[in-house]
Protein backbone atom coordinates (compact mmCIF):
# COMPACT_ATOMS: atom_id res chain seq x y z
CA UNK A 1 0.00 0.00 0.00
CA UNK A 2 1.21 3.51 -0.78
CA UNK A 3 0.67 5.90 2.13
CA UNK A 4 1.16 9.66 2.42
CA UNK A 5 1.37 11.27 5.87
CA UNK A 6 1.22 14.91 6.90
CA UNK A 7 2.67 16.14 10.22
CA UNK A 8 2.97 19.84 10.98
CA UNK A 9 4.90 20.33 14.25
CA UNK A 10 8.02 22.52 14.27
CA UNK A 11 9.70 20.41 16.96
CA UNK A 12 9.52 16.79 18.08
CA UNK A 13 7.01 16.33 20.85
CA UNK A 14 4.52 13.57 21.60
CA UNK A 15 2.50 13.78 18.38
CA UNK A 16 5.57 14.08 16.17
CA UNK A 17 7.32 11.18 17.90
CA UNK A 18 4.32 8.94 17.39
CA UNK A 19 3.92 9.95 13.74
CA UNK A 20 7.60 9.17 13.14
CA UNK A 21 7.06 5.75 14.76
CA UNK A 22 3.98 5.17 12.60
CA UNK A 23 5.83 6.06 9.40
CA UNK A 24 8.77 3.86 10.35
CA UNK A 25 6.51 0.96 11.36
CA UNK A 26 4.42 1.10 8.19
CA UNK A 27 7.52 1.21 6.01
CA UNK A 28 8.99 -1.76 7.90
CA UNK A 29 5.92 -3.75 6.84
CA UNK A 30 6.59 -3.05 3.19
CA UNK A 31 4.38 -0.02 2.62
CA UNK A 32 5.63 2.86 0.48
CA UNK A 33 5.54 5.84 2.87
CA UNK A 34 6.14 9.52 2.14
CA UNK A 35 5.77 12.30 4.72
CA UNK A 36 4.87 15.95 4.25
CA UNK A 37 6.45 18.05 7.02
CA UNK A 38 8.23 21.33 7.58
CA UNK A 39 11.06 21.83 5.10
CA UNK A 40 13.57 22.46 7.87
CA UNK A 41 13.72 21.25 11.42
CA UNK A 42 14.10 18.19 13.63
CA UNK A 43 11.05 16.32 12.30
CA UNK A 44 12.39 16.17 8.75
CA UNK A 45 15.89 15.43 10.02
CA UNK A 46 14.61 12.46 12.04
CA UNK A 47 12.63 11.09 9.10
CA UNK A 48 15.53 11.57 6.70
CA UNK A 49 17.82 9.74 9.12
CA UNK A 50 15.43 6.78 9.00
CA UNK A 51 15.46 6.81 5.21
CA UNK A 52 11.79 7.80 4.95
CA UNK A 53 10.92 9.94 1.94
CA UNK A 54 9.92 13.50 2.86
CA UNK A 55 8.77 16.70 1.22
CA UNK A 56 8.63 20.25 2.50
CA UNK A 57 5.42 20.83 0.56
CA UNK A 58 2.64 21.09 3.13
CA UNK A 59 -0.70 22.86 3.60
CA UNK A 60 -0.72 26.23 5.34
CA UNK A 61 -3.68 27.85 7.05
CA UNK A 62 -7.27 27.62 5.88
CA UNK A 63 -6.85 30.76 3.74
CA UNK A 64 -3.54 29.61 2.23
CA UNK A 65 -4.93 28.33 -1.06
CA UNK A 66 -1.53 28.38 -2.80
CA UNK A 67 0.08 25.87 -0.46
CA UNK A 68 -3.08 23.78 -0.33
CA UNK A 69 -2.95 23.48 -4.12
CA UNK A 70 0.77 22.62 -3.96
CA UNK A 71 -0.01 19.91 -1.40
CA UNK A 72 -2.81 18.57 -3.61
CA UNK A 73 -0.44 18.51 -6.58
CA UNK A 74 2.13 16.57 -4.53
CA UNK A 75 -0.54 14.04 -3.58
CA UNK A 76 -1.53 13.67 -7.25
CA UNK A 77 2.08 12.90 -8.12
CA UNK A 78 2.40 10.44 -5.24
CA UNK A 79 -0.97 8.76 -5.96
CA UNK A 80 -1.25 7.23 -2.47
CA UNK A 81 -3.84 4.61 -1.64
CA UNK A 82 -4.45 6.43 1.64
CA UNK A 83 -3.39 9.63 3.36
CA UNK A 84 -2.95 10.05 7.12
CA UNK A 85 -3.42 13.66 8.28
CA UNK A 86 -2.36 14.52 11.82
CA UNK A 87 -2.69 18.29 12.36
CA UNK A 88 -5.86 19.62 14.01
CA UNK A 89 -5.00 23.15 12.91
CA UNK A 90 -4.90 21.88 9.30
CA UNK A 91 -7.92 19.58 9.62
CA UNK A 92 -9.99 21.45 7.05
CA UNK A 93 -7.45 22.57 4.48
CA UNK A 94 -5.42 19.35 4.38
CA UNK A 95 -8.54 17.22 3.94
CA UNK A 96 -9.82 19.57 1.22
CA UNK A 97 -6.50 19.23 -0.62
CA UNK A 98 -6.49 15.43 -0.27
CA UNK A 99 -10.06 15.27 -1.58
CA UNK A 100 -9.19 17.59 -4.47
CA UNK A 101 -6.24 15.31 -5.28
CA UNK A 102 -8.57 12.33 -5.57
CA UNK A 103 -7.09 10.33 -2.67
CA UNK A 104 -9.37 7.33 -2.20
CA UNK A 105 -9.04 7.07 1.59
CA UNK A 106 -8.45 10.03 3.91
CA UNK A 107 -7.78 9.25 7.58
CA UNK A 108 -7.37 11.75 10.41
CA UNK A 109 -5.28 11.08 13.53
CA UNK A 110 -6.35 13.06 16.60
CA UNK A 111 -3.85 12.96 19.45
CA UNK A 112 -5.66 15.12 22.01
CA UNK A 113 -9.04 16.43 23.06
CA UNK A 114 -9.97 19.15 20.56
CA UNK A 115 -13.22 21.01 21.31
CA UNK A 116 -15.19 21.62 18.12
CA UNK A 117 -16.32 25.24 18.23
CA UNK A 118 -19.50 26.85 16.90
CA UNK A 119 -18.04 29.73 14.92
CA UNK A 120 -16.51 29.74 11.46
CA UNK A 121 -13.65 27.52 12.59
CA UNK A 122 -16.02 24.98 14.11
CA UNK A 123 -18.12 24.96 10.94
CA UNK A 124 -15.04 24.20 8.85
CA UNK A 125 -14.04 21.37 11.20
CA UNK A 126 -17.52 19.85 10.96
CA UNK A 127 -17.51 20.09 7.17
CA UNK A 128 -14.15 18.36 6.94
CA UNK A 129 -14.95 15.60 9.41
CA UNK A 130 -18.32 14.82 7.85
CA UNK A 131 -17.55 15.33 4.17
CA UNK A 132 -13.96 14.34 3.47
CA UNK A 133 -12.61 12.06 6.17
CA UNK A 134 -13.33 8.38 5.71
CA UNK A 135 -12.08 7.48 9.20
CA UNK A 136 -10.81 9.14 12.37
CA UNK A 137 -8.20 7.54 14.65
CA UNK A 138 -8.27 8.70 18.27
CA UNK A 139 -5.39 7.72 20.54
CA UNK A 140 -7.55 7.23 23.62
CA UNK A 141 -11.13 6.58 24.67
CA UNK A 142 -11.43 10.14 26.00
CA UNK A 143 -10.33 11.64 22.66
CA UNK A 144 -12.79 9.42 20.76
CA UNK A 145 -15.63 10.45 23.06
CA UNK A 146 -14.82 14.13 22.55
CA UNK A 147 -15.41 13.65 18.80
CA UNK A 148 -18.46 11.39 18.95
CA UNK A 149 -19.98 13.55 21.67
CA UNK A 150 -19.89 16.57 19.37
CA UNK A 151 -20.64 14.61 16.18
CA UNK A 152 -22.55 11.43 17.10
CA UNK A 153 -23.26 10.73 13.44
CA UNK A 154 -19.55 9.91 13.03
CA UNK A 155 -19.49 7.16 15.67
CA UNK A 156 -18.95 4.37 13.13
CA UNK A 157 -16.00 6.22 11.60
CA UNK A 158 -14.09 6.86 14.84
CA UNK A 159 -11.59 4.19 15.92
CA UNK A 160 -9.38 4.05 19.01
CA UNK A 161 -5.77 3.08 18.35
CA UNK A 162 -3.69 3.77 21.43
CA UNK A 163 -0.10 4.95 21.28
CA UNK A 164 2.69 2.42 21.14
CA UNK A 165 6.20 2.37 22.51
CA UNK A 166 9.37 0.33 22.23
CA UNK A 167 9.48 -1.94 25.27
CA UNK A 168 13.19 -1.80 26.11
CA UNK A 169 13.55 0.49 29.15
CA UNK A 170 15.98 3.40 28.77
CA UNK A 171 19.25 3.50 30.68
CA UNK A 172 18.75 6.01 33.52
CA UNK A 173 20.97 9.09 33.45
CA UNK A 174 22.87 10.14 36.63
CA UNK A 175 20.31 12.82 37.37
CA UNK A 176 21.04 13.07 41.09
CA UNK A 177 24.65 13.93 40.43
CA UNK A 178 23.59 16.44 37.80
CA UNK A 179 21.18 18.14 40.20
CA UNK A 180 23.41 17.80 43.25
CA UNK A 181 20.76 16.10 45.41
CA UNK A 182 21.21 13.40 48.01
CA UNK A 183 20.34 9.75 47.46
CA UNK A 184 17.47 9.91 49.96
CA UNK A 185 15.67 12.71 48.09
CA UNK A 186 12.56 11.43 46.27
CA UNK A 187 12.49 12.78 42.71
CA UNK A 188 9.11 13.25 41.02
CA UNK A 189 9.47 13.66 37.25
CA UNK A 190 7.07 15.33 34.82
CA UNK A 191 7.69 15.67 31.09
CA UNK A 192 5.99 18.02 28.63
CA UNK A 193 5.81 21.54 27.35
CA UNK A 194 5.77 24.49 29.70
CA UNK A 195 2.29 25.58 28.63
CA UNK A 196 -0.53 25.68 31.19
CA UNK A 197 -2.26 22.65 29.68
CA UNK A 198 0.50 20.34 30.96
CA UNK A 199 -0.23 21.29 34.56
CA UNK A 200 3.32 21.76 35.85
CA UNK A 201 1.97 24.53 38.07
CA UNK A 202 -0.34 22.01 39.73
CA UNK A 203 2.59 19.71 40.41
CA UNK A 204 4.57 22.59 41.93
CA UNK A 205 1.61 23.35 44.23
CA UNK A 206 1.36 19.67 45.21
CA UNK A 207 5.08 19.35 45.95
CA UNK A 208 4.89 22.48 48.11
CA UNK A 209 2.62 20.55 50.52
CA UNK A 210 5.03 17.61 50.79
CA UNK A 211 8.09 17.35 52.99
CA UNK A 212 11.43 18.89 52.04
CA UNK A 213 12.79 15.53 50.90
CA UNK A 214 10.56 15.53 47.80
CA UNK A 215 11.75 17.37 44.68
CA UNK A 216 10.08 17.91 41.29
CA UNK A 217 12.08 17.42 38.08
CA UNK A 218 10.39 19.20 35.16
CA UNK A 219 11.54 18.31 31.65
CA UNK A 220 10.32 20.26 28.64
CA UNK A 221 10.69 23.41 26.61
CA UNK A 222 8.31 26.20 25.84
CA UNK A 223 8.04 29.95 25.98
CA UNK A 224 10.42 31.80 28.27
CA UNK A 225 7.54 33.70 29.86
CA UNK A 226 5.74 30.46 30.76
CA UNK A 227 8.82 29.02 32.41
CA UNK A 228 9.44 32.32 34.22
CA UNK A 229 5.87 32.26 35.57
CA UNK A 230 6.36 28.74 36.93
CA UNK A 231 9.70 29.62 38.47
CA UNK A 232 8.04 32.58 40.15
CA UNK A 233 5.27 30.31 41.42
CA UNK A 234 7.85 27.96 42.93
CA UNK A 235 9.57 30.90 44.64
CA UNK A 236 6.26 32.22 45.98
CA UNK A 237 5.49 28.82 47.49
CA UNK A 238 8.95 28.56 49.02
CA UNK A 239 10.02 25.50 47.00
CA UNK A 240 12.32 27.03 44.37
CA UNK A 241 15.20 24.86 45.65
CA UNK A 242 13.05 21.75 45.26
CA UNK A 243 11.80 22.35 41.73
CA UNK A 244 14.32 21.67 38.97
CA UNK A 245 13.66 23.04 35.48
CA UNK A 246 15.70 20.99 33.01
CA UNK A 247 14.34 22.49 29.79
CA UNK A 248 13.97 20.55 26.56
CA UNK A 249 16.08 17.38 26.49
CA UNK A 250 16.59 14.56 24.03
CA UNK A 251 17.01 12.09 26.92
CA UNK A 252 13.70 12.85 28.65
CA UNK A 253 12.81 9.15 28.93
CA UNK A 254 16.17 8.40 30.58
CA UNK A 255 15.66 11.30 33.00
CA UNK A 256 12.24 9.91 33.94
CA UNK A 257 13.71 6.45 34.41
CA UNK A 258 16.26 7.91 36.85
CA UNK A 259 13.56 9.47 39.04
CA UNK A 260 11.54 7.70 41.72
CA UNK A 261 8.02 8.69 40.68
CA UNK A 262 6.42 9.96 37.47
CA UNK A 263 3.58 12.50 37.57
CA UNK A 264 1.16 13.40 34.78
CA UNK A 265 -0.56 16.57 36.10
CA UNK A 266 -2.03 17.61 32.71
CA UNK A 267 -5.30 19.48 32.51
CA UNK A 268 -5.96 17.83 29.14
CA UNK A 269 -4.14 15.09 27.24
CA UNK A 270 -4.50 12.61 24.42
CA UNK A 271 -2.37 9.63 25.38
CA UNK A 272 0.82 10.80 27.03
CA UNK A 273 3.95 9.40 25.41
CA UNK A 274 5.91 10.43 28.50
CA UNK A 275 3.55 8.34 30.66
CA UNK A 276 4.16 5.36 28.37
CA UNK A 277 7.90 5.84 28.76
CA UNK A 278 7.48 5.83 32.54
CA UNK A 279 5.44 2.62 32.27
CA UNK A 280 8.21 0.99 30.22
CA UNK A 281 10.72 2.07 32.86
CA UNK A 282 8.58 0.59 35.66
CA UNK A 283 8.17 3.87 37.56
CA UNK A 284 5.26 4.41 39.98
CA UNK A 285 2.87 6.80 38.22
CA UNK A 286 0.40 9.35 39.55
CA UNK A 287 -1.75 10.71 36.72
CA UNK A 288 -4.60 13.15 36.37
CA UNK A 289 -7.74 11.59 34.91
CA UNK A 290 -7.06 12.77 31.37
CA UNK A 291 -6.92 10.99 28.00
CA UNK A 292 -4.99 7.73 28.12
CA UNK A 293 -4.77 7.55 31.92
CA UNK A 294 -7.68 5.12 32.13
CA UNK A 295 -6.32 2.85 29.39
CA UNK A 296 -2.86 2.95 30.88
CA UNK A 297 -3.42 2.75 34.62
CA UNK A 298 -6.98 1.86 35.65
CA UNK A 299 -7.91 -1.59 36.93
CA UNK A 300 -9.63 -3.19 33.93
CA UNK A 301 -9.95 -6.32 31.80
CA UNK A 302 -9.18 -8.49 34.82
CA UNK A 303 -5.90 -6.65 35.51
CA UNK A 304 -5.06 -4.68 38.68
CA UNK A 305 -4.32 -0.98 38.65
CA UNK A 306 -1.02 0.10 37.13
CA UNK A 307 -0.80 3.42 38.95
CA UNK A 308 -2.79 6.11 40.72
CA UNK A 309 -5.41 8.22 38.92
CA UNK A 310 -6.60 11.48 40.51
CA UNK A 311 -9.16 14.09 39.42
CA UNK A 312 -7.75 16.51 36.86
CA UNK A 313 -7.07 20.16 37.68
CA UNK A 314 -6.88 19.27 41.40
CA UNK A 315 -3.53 20.03 43.07
CA UNK A 316 -4.82 18.82 46.45
CA UNK A 317 -5.80 15.40 45.10
CA UNK A 318 -2.47 15.18 43.31
CA UNK A 319 -0.68 15.95 46.58
CA UNK A 320 -2.63 13.27 48.48
CA UNK A 321 -1.70 10.58 45.95
CA UNK A 322 1.92 11.70 45.76
CA UNK A 323 2.18 11.62 49.56
CA UNK A 324 0.98 8.01 49.53
CA UNK A 325 3.33 6.97 46.74
CA UNK A 326 6.35 8.77 48.21
CA UNK A 327 5.77 7.04 51.55
CA UNK A 328 5.53 3.74 49.72
CA UNK A 329 8.74 4.39 47.79
CA UNK A 330 10.60 5.15 50.99
CA UNK A 331 9.24 2.07 52.73
CA UNK A 332 9.62 -0.26 49.76
CA UNK A 333 5.87 -0.94 49.94
CA UNK A 334 4.70 -4.01 47.98
CA UNK A 335 1.70 -2.06 46.60
CA UNK A 336 3.95 0.52 44.95
CA UNK A 337 6.17 -2.17 43.45
CA UNK A 338 3.13 -4.14 42.26
CA UNK A 339 1.51 -1.20 40.46
CA UNK A 340 4.79 -0.22 38.82
CA UNK A 341 5.29 -3.82 37.66
CA UNK A 342 1.73 -3.89 36.28
CA UNK A 343 2.40 -0.70 34.33
CA UNK A 344 5.54 -2.26 32.83
CA UNK A 345 3.55 -5.40 31.92
CA UNK A 346 0.94 -3.31 30.13
CA UNK A 347 3.60 -1.41 28.21
CA UNK A 348 5.09 -4.71 27.04
CA UNK A 349 1.76 -6.32 26.17
CA UNK A 350 -0.86 -3.67 25.41
CA UNK A 351 1.06 -0.62 24.24
CA UNK A 352 3.72 -1.86 21.86
CA UNK A 353 4.62 -0.20 18.59
CA UNK A 354 3.60 -3.39 16.76
CA UNK A 355 0.06 -3.26 18.14
CA UNK A 356 -0.20 0.41 17.22
CA UNK A 357 0.94 -0.29 13.66
CA UNK A 358 -1.58 -3.15 13.42
CA UNK A 359 -4.31 -0.61 14.15
CA UNK A 360 -3.10 2.05 11.72
CA UNK A 361 -2.52 -0.50 8.98
CA UNK A 362 -6.08 -1.78 9.38
CA UNK A 363 -7.77 1.65 9.37
CA UNK A 364 -5.70 2.92 6.44
CA UNK A 365 -6.73 -0.18 4.50
CA UNK A 366 -10.40 0.38 5.33
CA UNK A 367 -10.77 -2.19 8.12
CA UNK A 368 -11.63 -1.73 11.77
CA UNK A 369 -8.67 -2.27 14.10
CA UNK A 370 -9.02 -5.67 15.74
CA UNK A 371 -8.07 -6.72 19.22
CA UNK A 372 -7.00 -3.26 20.35
CA UNK A 373 -7.21 -2.21 23.97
Amino acid sequence: MKIAIHVDGPIIRGNERQVIRIAQGLRARGHDVAVSCRARGPVREALDALGIRTTGIRPGGDADLWNALRFAAWLRRERPDAVLLTSWNRAFISAWAAHAAGVRRIVFRIGGVQPIGHGVRGSLERIALRRWYHAVIANSRVVAESITGALPDLSAQVHVVVNGMETAPPVPVPIRRELGVADDVVLVAAVGGMERNKGFDLLIEAVATLDAGVHAVLVGGGRDEDRAAMEERARALGVAERVHFLGRRTDAAAVGAACDVFALPSRSEGFSVAMLEAMVAGRPIVAADVGGAWEGLAARDGRPAGGWIVPKRDADALAVALREVVAGVRAGAPEVRARAAEAAWRAANWFTTERMIDGYEAVLAGRAPGGGQ
